[in-house]
Protein backbone atom coordinates (compact mmCIF):
# COMPACT_ATOMS: atom_id res chain seq x y z
CA UNK A 1 0.00 0.00 0.00
CA UNK A 2 1.53 3.10 -1.14
CA UNK A 3 2.30 5.82 1.84
CA UNK A 4 1.32 8.86 -0.27
CA UNK A 5 -2.27 8.21 0.79
CA UNK A 6 -1.79 8.69 4.30
CA UNK A 7 -1.44 11.56 6.12
CA UNK A 8 0.76 9.93 8.88
CA UNK A 9 1.23 13.27 11.06
CA UNK A 10 -2.59 12.80 11.44
CA UNK A 11 -3.17 9.53 12.84
CA UNK A 12 -2.30 9.25 16.41
CA UNK A 13 -1.68 6.13 18.02
CA UNK A 14 -1.09 6.10 21.73
CA UNK A 15 0.29 3.01 22.15
CA UNK A 16 2.63 2.21 19.30
CA UNK A 17 3.88 -1.09 21.00
CA UNK A 18 0.07 -2.01 21.95
CA UNK A 19 -1.47 -4.48 19.15
CA UNK A 20 -4.53 -5.08 18.26
CA UNK A 21 -7.09 -7.83 19.68
CA UNK A 22 -7.76 -10.95 18.35
CA UNK A 23 -11.11 -10.33 18.98
CA UNK A 24 -11.51 -7.17 16.82
CA UNK A 25 -10.01 -8.47 13.65
CA UNK A 26 -7.91 -5.38 13.44
CA UNK A 27 -4.96 -5.93 10.89
CA UNK A 28 -2.01 -3.99 11.58
CA UNK A 29 -0.33 -2.66 8.11
CA UNK A 30 2.24 -1.07 10.15
CA UNK A 31 3.62 0.68 12.84
CA UNK A 32 0.33 3.44 11.98
CA UNK A 33 -1.96 1.50 9.20
CA UNK A 34 -4.16 -0.38 10.68
CA UNK A 35 -6.91 -2.48 8.73
CA UNK A 36 -10.68 -2.74 10.04
CA UNK A 37 -11.46 -5.96 8.59
CA UNK A 38 -14.99 -6.33 9.78
CA UNK A 39 -17.64 -3.88 10.89
CA UNK A 40 -20.95 -4.37 12.16
CA UNK A 41 -24.40 -2.26 12.29
CA UNK A 42 -26.11 -2.51 16.31
CA UNK A 43 -28.54 -5.08 14.02
CA UNK A 44 -25.31 -7.18 13.60
CA UNK A 45 -24.81 -6.96 9.43
CA UNK A 46 -21.41 -6.80 8.69
CA UNK A 47 -20.91 -3.83 6.31
CA UNK A 48 -17.36 -4.89 4.78
CA UNK A 49 -18.67 -6.57 2.33
CA UNK A 50 -18.46 -5.54 -0.99
CA UNK A 51 -16.42 -7.29 -3.44
CA UNK A 52 -16.67 -5.49 -5.82
CA UNK A 53 -14.94 -1.81 -4.85
CA UNK A 54 -11.80 -2.66 -3.45
CA UNK A 55 -9.34 -0.56 -1.86
CA UNK A 56 -5.51 -2.43 -2.63
CA UNK A 57 -7.48 -5.23 -2.94
CA UNK A 58 -9.48 -5.36 0.74
CA UNK A 59 -12.98 -4.72 0.64
CA UNK A 60 -14.08 -1.10 1.71
CA UNK A 61 -17.06 -0.53 4.45
CA UNK A 62 -20.42 0.29 3.31
CA UNK A 63 -22.12 2.80 4.60
CA UNK A 64 -25.95 4.40 3.44
CA UNK A 65 -25.99 8.09 3.62
CA UNK A 66 -28.36 10.92 2.84
CA UNK A 67 -28.74 14.48 3.67
CA UNK A 68 -32.25 14.16 3.73
CA UNK A 69 -32.70 15.20 -0.27
CA UNK A 70 -30.36 12.58 -1.57
CA UNK A 71 -29.41 9.48 -0.54
CA UNK A 72 -26.71 6.74 -1.36
CA UNK A 73 -24.24 3.65 -0.77
CA UNK A 74 -20.65 5.81 -0.34
CA UNK A 75 -17.72 2.63 0.72
CA UNK A 76 -14.87 3.49 2.85
CA UNK A 77 -11.85 2.71 2.22
CA UNK A 78 -10.56 0.17 5.43
CA UNK A 79 -7.67 1.49 6.42
CA UNK A 80 -7.49 4.21 8.69
CA UNK A 81 -6.43 7.12 7.53
CA UNK A 82 -7.06 6.65 4.13
CA UNK A 83 -9.77 8.92 2.68
CA UNK A 84 -10.57 7.30 -0.12
CA UNK A 85 -13.96 6.66 -0.72
CA UNK A 86 -16.59 5.37 -3.70
CA UNK A 87 -20.07 5.32 -4.37
CA UNK A 88 -22.14 8.77 -3.60
CA UNK A 89 -19.91 11.43 -3.34
CA UNK A 90 -22.34 14.38 -4.48
CA UNK A 91 -22.32 15.88 -1.68
CA UNK A 92 -20.69 19.36 -0.06
CA UNK A 93 -17.90 19.65 2.56
CA UNK A 94 -19.77 20.60 5.78
CA UNK A 95 -23.16 18.93 4.84
CA UNK A 96 -24.22 16.71 8.27
CA UNK A 97 -25.64 13.33 6.79
CA UNK A 98 -27.63 10.48 8.47
CA UNK A 99 -25.57 7.99 8.19
CA UNK A 100 -27.10 4.02 8.11
CA UNK A 101 -26.29 0.72 7.62
CA UNK A 102 -27.54 -0.21 4.14
CA UNK A 103 -28.72 -3.58 4.73
CA UNK A 104 -31.15 -2.88 7.40
CA UNK A 105 -31.38 0.85 6.52
CA UNK A 106 -31.19 1.99 10.49
CA UNK A 107 -29.22 5.07 11.38
CA UNK A 108 -26.23 4.28 13.08
CA UNK A 109 -25.79 4.80 16.55
CA UNK A 110 -23.74 7.76 18.26
CA UNK A 111 -20.84 7.48 20.07
CA UNK A 112 -20.13 11.39 21.05
CA UNK A 113 -20.17 14.64 19.64
CA UNK A 114 -17.36 15.29 16.93
CA UNK A 115 -14.59 18.03 17.55
CA UNK A 116 -15.14 19.82 14.10
CA UNK A 117 -17.12 23.07 13.31
CA UNK A 118 -20.01 21.84 11.43
CA UNK A 119 -21.72 20.01 14.84
CA UNK A 120 -20.69 16.82 13.58
CA UNK A 121 -21.71 13.12 15.80
CA UNK A 122 -19.09 10.08 15.93
CA UNK A 123 -21.32 7.53 15.05
CA UNK A 124 -19.75 4.13 15.82
CA UNK A 125 -19.54 0.59 14.02
CA UNK A 126 -18.64 -2.67 15.82
CA UNK A 127 -16.06 -4.62 15.33
CA UNK A 128 -17.16 -7.65 16.49
CA UNK A 129 -20.27 -10.12 15.56
CA UNK A 130 -21.02 -9.65 19.04
CA UNK A 131 -21.23 -5.83 19.16
CA UNK A 132 -18.97 -5.64 21.99
CA UNK A 133 -18.48 -2.19 22.84
CA UNK A 134 -15.25 -2.21 23.50
CA UNK A 135 -14.22 -2.42 20.06
CA UNK A 136 -15.66 -0.14 18.45
CA UNK A 137 -15.12 2.62 15.31
CA UNK A 138 -16.46 5.75 15.38
CA UNK A 139 -17.13 8.30 11.84
CA UNK A 140 -17.96 11.90 11.89
CA UNK A 141 -21.41 12.47 10.39
CA UNK A 142 -20.51 15.55 8.61
CA UNK A 143 -19.13 14.89 4.84
CA UNK A 144 -15.34 16.31 4.45
CA UNK A 145 -14.76 15.66 8.43
CA UNK A 146 -11.91 13.15 8.80
CA UNK A 147 -11.95 12.68 12.48
CA UNK A 148 -12.36 9.30 13.33
CA UNK A 149 -11.19 7.27 16.17
CA UNK A 150 -10.30 2.90 16.30
CA UNK A 151 -11.17 1.63 20.35
CA UNK A 152 -10.00 -1.97 20.68
CA UNK A 153 -10.38 -3.15 24.30
CA UNK A 154 -11.73 0.08 25.51
CA UNK A 155 -9.01 2.20 24.54
CA UNK A 156 -8.07 4.41 21.79
CA UNK A 157 -5.73 2.16 19.04
CA UNK A 158 -5.80 4.95 16.89
CA UNK A 159 -7.26 8.17 15.66
CA UNK A 160 -7.34 10.87 12.70
CA UNK A 161 -6.44 14.08 14.52
CA UNK A 162 -7.33 17.80 12.46
CA UNK A 163 -6.08 20.69 14.68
Amino acid sequence: MPDSKFDREKIHRPDKDKSPSQDSQIREVDDVIIQVTQAFCHNGHNLVMNQEELFDGAPGISLLVSDGQSEGEVILSPYHGDHRRRGKQDFDDGTKLTVSCPVCREKLRELSPCTCDQGGMLVKLYLTPDLNEDHVVALCDVWGCHRSKVFDQAQLLSAYVVK
